[in-house]
């Protein structure tokens, strides 16, 4: 026998639980995702572009949650919605399908190297001698047009960085691109910077990179909202200041 009491306990049971599905929205605990090596800390916590997406959200007013992963993977969970919000992408043509990048970039120009082993700086004096080289990417990473575009050039990709200095170091690719600062870093954890050094040629450019949406997630309501918060970060020096402040506190990053 069912009492008034027993009943009672049911409904507000079943109310609980409603509440708790639809009660917290996903844009009120946003899933983003760093730059898989931004950053000094094991768990990659601390990096620069965890920095500022953190401080949009914080300016948003929305907790910000991270995931971490190689960065294919990061942009497969942002074309399927997993993710909401990514920092530390470059404009292409086949990612506006399903990101929505935020004006302006909060980067505008970079350095882009190539890193070879000790010895080899001479190999790569200029753009074209890449050409006859097997070089390192990750995957579905882009780093400057020019590179980007040529079918000349061999290119291997892999998942994560580390995989290419060590492909460098046992001789069966070239030379390895990636940003001077952040590829550093990763050779000072793997105790490699006597090792290997960054050749002669570099790129150094219009590289703008932005904060991006995906175009799945209900935090697509806010992308003026967010533009704004941006573009008043980058005109203040707020984002420039942060980039300062991490490489001061972080000078081997």
């Amino acid at each position: 026998m069912v009492t008034k009491t027993m009943l009672w306990k049911q409904i507000v049971i079943i109310g609980i639980t409603l509440f708790s599905l639809v009660g917290v929205s996903k844009t009120e605990s946003l899933i983003a995702a760093e730059t898989y090596f931004s950053g000094v800390s094991p768990e990659h916590a601390q990096g620069i572009v965890a920095l500022i997406v953190q401080e949009v959200a914080n300016k948003l007013g929305a907790k910000l949650e991270m995931e971490y992963a190689p960065f294919a993977r990061r942009l497969a969970w942002m074309k399927s919605g997993r993710l909401d919000l990514m920092g530390g992408l470059l404009v292409r043509a086949d990612r506006k399908k399903f990101l929505h990048y935020i004006q302006p970039p909060y980067v505008r120009s970079a350095r882009k190297v190539f890193f070879v082993r000790k010895g080899d700086e001479g190999k790569i004096r200029k753009y074209e001698d890449l050409r006859e080289l097997k070089i390192g990417t990750k995957i579905h990473s882009k780093y400057f047009p020019k590179f980007d575009r040529d079918e000349e050039i061999q290119k291997e990709p892999v998942s994560k960085l580390e995989q290419n200095f060590k492909k460098l170091m046992a001789g069966r690719i070239d030379a390895v691109i990636y940003s001077y600062r952040s590829g550093y870093n990763e050779l000072v954890k793997m105790n490699l910077t006597a090792e290997i050094v960054p050749a002669e040629y570099f790129y150094y450019g219009s590289n703008p990179i932005h904060i991006c949406i995906s175009k799945k997630s209900p935090l697509m309501a806010r992308k003026d909202e967010i533009e704004q918060i941006v573009q008043e970060m980058v005109e203040s020096g707020e984002v420039n200041a942060i980039i300062i402040n991490h490489y001061r506190n972080n000078p081997n990053s």
